[in-house]
């Protein structure tokens, strides 16, 4: 009895909480620092390095090599099973390891090498990150903790561009993936003080914990086109995701002449736009749903409306000048990131309760592959262009903004949640009628 007495018990460090809450803030923060250095020090590093654009391609997927198994392997068989402290602590070393010694040395091998075990680190990040919140939070008390969370990516990239860019400017570009690996070693300091399970981790803190309800076949919830739906639309979306911290930069510079610090505070401002663009977005679809509109409407068109304004507006962007251009490529790279809380809105409604967890956390971790490959395609096409950099970055951007499209096409076609529940009721009810009378 004592371990459900314990449960009930509400926590005494209310301060301790909100300590916790601003570290792992400050961790999704320096997640993307780490991810937003290299694609800042892309034009002097290839200079320096000799790199051709296929090379930084092939050197900058390197980083989504290991991402989506590790980002799978510790979501299903660590997290819950060793305490969070020790995790983030291990998770934070190992992005300072792979940031510090770039600074020390000129080697293809090792740059790729700590780019590759980077990736392994970072994939486990945010799920983590978020099963630590859930331990200090009551489930009632879990919404704006999480966001408080994911506000931290918007603010390492907002914080990153225009800090980082001075960085590296003043300072060089192995400097930058110093002053990354720095901050990551103060804030394991910090945590290793401030971090702890709370108060909820011995009911909310195992993943494996045995699941009531009843389920579909696999092969059914698997083939299921709404769940197709959302696997095409969340991959095609995660290329241009995958691509922003890479080539961003470069295109901006490269493609489309703005300077260095010119770039720095484009990103900004491209970042500054996507946070209350999902905030917005979010809360526009949720009212929508408590006025009655479907889910079809709320999250499948939702999805692919997203992405087709940031397809197009990615095209446009090639034909404008001026600040109207500034304002699409905002839209194409920020946009896209509504399907990554549509998409498992959609999952979670159709999905039953014991199959749920799996379904999203194996969608979205195997998702990221497809940076793996938009980041060497890339790279390749650039490439191709020869000494033409500007169209070869125009000819990517083209080959972008189709994906894109793809994405939106499979949104709009495939997701339909009522059919799949209805589908779903459909089986189960059939199931329990073929079970025989005791």
């Amino acid at each position: 009895m004592t371990p459900l007495r314990a449960a009930t018990v509400e926590p005494t460090g209310r301060g301790r909480a909100v300590a916790v809450l601003v570290m792992l803030f400050l961790f999704q923060t320096l997640n993307f620092f780490d991810k937003l250095v290299f694609g800042l020090s892309a034009v002097p590093m290839m200079k320096e390095l000799s790199l051709s654009p296929k090379q930084f391609g092939w050197i900058g997927g390197s980083f989504f090599l290991l991402f989506s198994l590790s980002g799978v392997a510790v979501g299903l068989f660590v997290i819950g099973r060793f305490p969070t402290k020790w995790i983030l602590l291990i998770l934070a070393a190992v992005w300072s390891a792979t940031q510090i010694p770039i600074y020390f040395t000129s080697s293809l091998a090792v740059l790729i090498a700590c780019r590759i075990i980077l990736g392994a680190g970072e994939g486990p990040g945010l799920p983590t990150a978020f099963h630590a919140c859930y331990n200090w939070f009551s489930a009632e008390k879990r919404s704006v903790p999480s966001a408080v969370v994911l506000q931290g990516i918007s603010v390492g990239l907002l914080v990153g561009g225009p800090f980082l860019t001075t960085i590296i400017v003043n300072h060089g570009w192995r400097t930058g993936f110093l002053v990354c690996g720095l901050l990551g070693l103060a804030w394991m300091a910090a945590w290793a003080v401030i971090g702890g399970e709370g108060p909820y981790a011995a009911t909310h803190g195992r993943l494996d914990a045995p699941q009531a309800g009843a389920t579909v076949p696999v092969r059914m919830l698997w083939g299921d086109p709404t769940v197709i739906g959302v696997i095409v639309m969340s991959t095609m979306s995660y290329w241009i995701v995958g691509m922003s911290a890479t080539w961003l930069p470069p295109y901006l510079q490269l493609g489309l002449g703005y300077n260095p610090t010119e770039v720095g505070w484009i990103i900004f401002g491209i970042y500054l736009f996507q946070s209350p663009l999902l905030l917005g977005g979010s809360w526009i679809t949720q009212t929508m749903q408590r006025r009655g509109w479907s889910l079809r409407a709320c999250l499948g068109n939702s999805s692919g409306l997203a992405l087709l304004a940031a397809g197009c507006a990615l095209l446009t962007t090639l034909v404008i000048t001026g600040p109207l251009q500034l304002v699409l490529i905002a839209i194409a790279f920020a946009a896209p990131s509504l399907t990554t809380i549509f998409g498992p809105v959609a999952l979670g409604a159709v999905a039953p309760a014991a199959q749920r967890g799996t379904l999203i956390v194996v969608i979205y971790s195997g998702n990221a592959a497809s940076a793996l490959v938009s980041n060497a395609l890339t790279g390749w096409i650039v490439g191709e262009a020869g000494s033409e950099v500007g169209l070869g970055y125009a000819h990517a951007m083209t080959f972008a903004a189709g994906i894109l499209i793809v994405g939106a096409a499979a949104a709009f076609a495939l997701i339909f949640p009522e059919r799949t529940l209805a589908r779903f009721a459909s089986t189960r009810a059939t199931a329990r009628a073929s079970v025989p009378a005791v």
